[in-house]
């Protein structure tokens, strides 16, 4: 535990402590109790309200049924907690609720809240894990101990204690106040649930001081803030889902990719295998005749260029083998070599179609990651811009690929992207171009981003566009 969360527990208890010595007799709802008589409308909105919330409960559980995510169990427990809290005070204080519902029970109002504060608790655990693995563990643990105790309390003294004197929403606002302090990688899931739960707290705060509890004015406010806060939270949890789902299709995507690569990688094995033995006697024939003809320097010079050729291709053949290994081993290599070896590889489909690209070299650095894996995000991008020269028949078109210390450049001059587009084009399955899957860049990013740990961004100029690679 860190020095700000005990400051916030310290907090915590300063205020339990207070509220127990100077206003211990308001928290008790037998002494407390406000009556209130709805109208129609009033009450229409109640049964709304409730409505709402009892359906997000059979949602999240047929989710919870059919994926199995303890989320979606969690967040239909902590609403199905509300909607017990809802009818217990309903029963209590709230006309014509009184006389529907026909009973009082003070301690099911109490630990209904328990529940609540329980289930919301392992809901924002789980949902919060997602983007810092474990980092809400022990305080969620903390919260839960004290739940525990507040449930004893409520089987020995017939009431709560630490819920009744601190509300379930400062122990949820701790949570979510944790979670913006530490989460950087915010989506939209994440702000949804905050939203949704900052609405409950604002009322409920707003509803205890009495500025949403005018006696002339009764209307449900808590009963359509929690309503509001379901829809945020089941917003919240289709999406993560539509997210989740999209990066296990993502997943899939580089997982058949590995697998064609490594296919590749066997097939060119092979054929270096099958070509191995006809080069070296090609090479030895080349030796014989060279030792016959000594005398003859235009048959020698024939016989060094045909060596040459030779060492070309068993140096091509080992090049796109190397580069076709799926090894996911790391290690330190130069960024000039591996951009080197993309040339390599690239060149001899970029020059017939008369499309010239450059290495310079400012200044070189070595790198430790995996160097197959930072070789295919350049082929990638080198083949984008590729690709936009065919489609826009660009006339000299040429790449420049950029090494100054730890970052690389790849521009072109295609013409650039439309802005509409620019927000896009790392997303994954977007492309403007036809029979493309569009997972390029998006795999690109992944790799240079998740398994390399930089940054690549794109720039837009004038002529064309500019991927900025930052290790």
């Amino acid at each position: 535990m860190d020095k700000i969360l005990k400051i916030k527990f310290l907090i915590i208890a300063i205020y339990f402590t207070t509220t127990i010595l100077f206003f211990y007799e308001m928290h008790f709802l037998k002494n407390s109790v406000i009556l209130h008589d709805y109208d129609n409308i009033s009450f229409m909105f109640a049964v709304l309200s409730l409505g709402v919330l009892i359906s997000a409960t059979i949602y999240n559980l047929a989710f919870y049924f059919y994926i199995k995510n303890r989320q979606y169990l969690y967040y239909a427990l902590a609403q199905f907690a509300i909607i017990m809290t809802h009818i217990s005070y309903e029963a209590i204080s709230i006309s014509p609720f009184i006389e529907i519902y026909n009973f009082k029970n003070y301690l099911l109002f109490d630990v209904s809240q328990v529940f609540i504060l329980i289930f919301s608790a392992l809901f924002l655990q789980d949902f919060f894990n997602t983007y810092l693995d474990n980092k809400f563990n022990q305080l969620v643990k903390i919260i839960l101990y004290i739940s525990a105790l507040d449930l004893f309390f409520a089987l020995i003294l017939g009431h709560t204690i630490i819920t009744k004197f601190v509300p379930t929403f400062i122990w949820v606002g701790l949570i979510l106040t944790e979670a913006h302090r530490h989460i950087k990688n915010r989506d939209i899931p994440f702000y949804l649930v905050s939203i949704g739960w900052y609405i409950v707290i604002l009322v409920v705060i707003l509803t205890n001081t009495g500025i949403l509890s005018a006696k002339e004015f009764d209307f449900p406010f808590g009963h359509i803030a929690f309503a509001i806060e379901s829809m945020f939270l089941s917003f919240a949890l289709s999406y993560k889902f539509k997210l989740i789902e999209d990066e296990k299709r993502v997943q899939q995507s580089l997982l058949l990719q590995q697998s064609r690569l490594a296919s590749m990688g066997e097939m060119i094995s092979i054929i270096a295998h099958q070509w191995r033995q006809p080069l070296n006697f090609l090479s030895y024939s080349f030796m014989h005749i060279k030792n016959n003809c000594r005398n003859d320097e235009e048959a020698i010079l024939t016989i060094k260029e045909a060596n040459e050729q030779l060492q070309y291709m068993s140096q091509t053949i080992e090049n796109f083998r190397n580069f076709y290994n799926p090894s996911k081993n790391k290690n330190s290599f130069s960024i000039e070599s591996a951009c080197s070896n993309i040339l390599k590889i690239v060149t001899p489909t970029l020059t017939p179609i008369g499309i010239k690209i450059e290495l310079i070299a400012k200044k070189d650095f070595d790198f430790f990651a995996n160097s197959n894996e930072f070789e295919q995000v350049i082929l990638n991008l080198v083949n984008n811009a590729k690709d936009a020269f065919i489609e826009r028949k660009i006339k000299n078109p040429i790449i420049n690929i950029t090494i100054n210390k730890n970052i690389i450049t790849v521009c072109d001059n295609a013409g650039g992207i439309v802005k509409e587009h620019q927000s896009k084009i790392f997303e994954p399955y977007f492309s403007t171009k036809d029979n493309s899957d569009g997972i390029g860049l998006y795999i690109a990013k992944t790799i240079i981003e998740t398994e390399i740990k930089g940054k690549l961004s794109l720039e837009n100029r004038e002529d064309g566009s500019c991927f900025k690679i930052e290790l």
